[in-house]
């Protein structure tokens, strides 16, 4: 008995008991884990069933048999452990791959908005760089084309410098009397003031000759071309009809001068015969007594004068500075027609002026006769248009001036 106990707790049957009750306790586990060979599960039944027996001695070929079992089913514990580790360490592989993925494709996606933005800055920045080389060029090609057009200019300058110097040796080689030849051309200008200006040929005519004297005395064969055109000039100047224009103004400022001392015409009509007042003392006569009696009564009222003529209205005496201001005002009007040679507004205003005096002024008076002979004589004035447009030797005089020589000579006709 003794001997049965002490078999039963020595440390083989401990052993077994712990590797029974481990193996019992992990047969659920093992069956959902993973599938353990037929041996070793045939062995566990096994063992379990000589668990249920008794304990009894066991000789020790069954302990050592024991301890190969209890040691390969902690051999297949240690390894469905392992499977579990592995699945398990697989599991958190892939999880912390997917993990991994994900912060890196986030990190990418902020990777690829930031490059974006800092394409787009660099575009900005590009574009603001490119501002002020696009300017400088711009600037460039006006400052080419302002170059260009300078170079023209200076062309055109280098040109007419070389023909201003042309001009200045002409003119250090011309002849001594060169003054005469400008105090022609001075004598021609004056010539057309007078003629355009002043309506006065015979004082054109008289510078014209003048010129042709001045150019006649530089004794000059080649100058003959300005004589002809001297001549023609004249000969045109004299044809036309000079009229006494600042005689006749003068006329017309005499007779202005004269209005106000014109008598108003201030004649009455005819005076009627004085009739017969007496009443006659018959009877039969009262309708003309009656008639008698009232134009008696009435003639210190009312006076009836008859006029048989058309005479026009008698002015008061106020109204006569209008009459004479519009007169004058006429006057003046062909005073400025002489000086513009406007033949018609000239007569107009003359016979305006005539007609006005001769109505509202005694023509019977002295002063009246004289001025409507006057106006009458102004009437006489004509005004003939100078059809002269301009004096051909004045282009050949300035030729002379400026070149000191006639550029394009004209062979006399004799």
């Amino acid at each position: 008995m003794d001997n049965n106990k002490h078999d039963a707790q020595s440390p083989e049957s401990q052993a077994t008991s712990i590797l029974t009750s481990s193996v019992s306790k992990d047969d659920v586990a093992a069956k959902g884990a993973a599938p353990e060979p037929q041996g070793i599960k045939a062995e566990a039944q096994e063992i379990k069933h000589q668990e249920a027996k008794p304990l009894e001695a066991k000789p020790e070929p069954q302990i050592a048999k024991s301890a190969t079992v209890s040691r390969q089913v902690t051999q297949v514990n240690r390894s469905s452990w392992a499977i579990r580790f592995g699945v398990l360490l697989a599991l958190g592989l892939t999880a912390s791959t997917l993990a991994g993925g994900y912060l890196l494709y986030q990190h990418m996606q902020q990777q690829i908005q930031l490059q974006a933005a800092q394409n787009i800055a660099l575009q900005d920045q590009l574009q603001q760089a490119l501002i002020v080389p696009n300017q400088r060029i711009a600037q460039l090609e006006q400052q080419q084309l302002s170059d260009a057009k300078t170079f023209q200019e200076l062309s055109k300058l280098a040109t007419d410098q070389s023909q201003l110097q042309d001009r200045l040796n002409k003119l250090a080689q011309r002849s001594p009397t060169h003054w005469m030849a400008s105090e022609a051309e001075y004598l021609v200008n004056m010539a057309g003031r007078k003629l355009w200006l002043e309506k006065d040929p015979r004082t054109a005519t008289d510078l014209l000759k003048s010129a042709d004297e001045t150019i006649a005395a530089m004794n000059n064969p080649a100058l003959l071309p300005i004589r002809k055109a001297l001549a023609k000039d004249i000969a045109a100047t004299t044809n036309l009809k000079s009229a006494d224009i600042e005689g006749s103004v003068l006329a017309l400022d005499a007779l202005i001068g004269q209005l106000d001392k014109l008598p108003l015409n201030r004649a009455d009509g005819e005076a009627s015969t004085a009739e017969d007042t007496t009443i006659s003392g018959d009877l039969n006569d009262w309708q003309s007594n009656l008639s008698k009696t009232w134009k008696a009564l009435t003639q210190d009222f009312i006076t009836i004068r008859h006029r048989t003529a058309d005479a026009p209205a008698l002015l008061a005496p106020d109204q006569q500075w209008y009459l004479v201001e519009n007169i004058r005002h006429k006057l003046l009007q062909s005073q400025l027609a002489l000086y513009r040679y406007d033949r018609a507004a000239y007569h107009q205003s003359l016979m305006m002026a005539r007609q006005w005096i001769q109505s509202y002024f005694d023509v019977q008076a002295h002063q009246t006769s004289e001025a409507i002979a006057a106006i009458d004589k102004l009437a006489t004035l004509e005004l003939d248009p100078i059809t002269l447009k301009a004096f051909e030797a004045k282009p050949l005089l300035l030729q002379l001036t400026s070149y000191g020589e006639l550029t394009s000579l004209e062979e006399p006709q004799l």
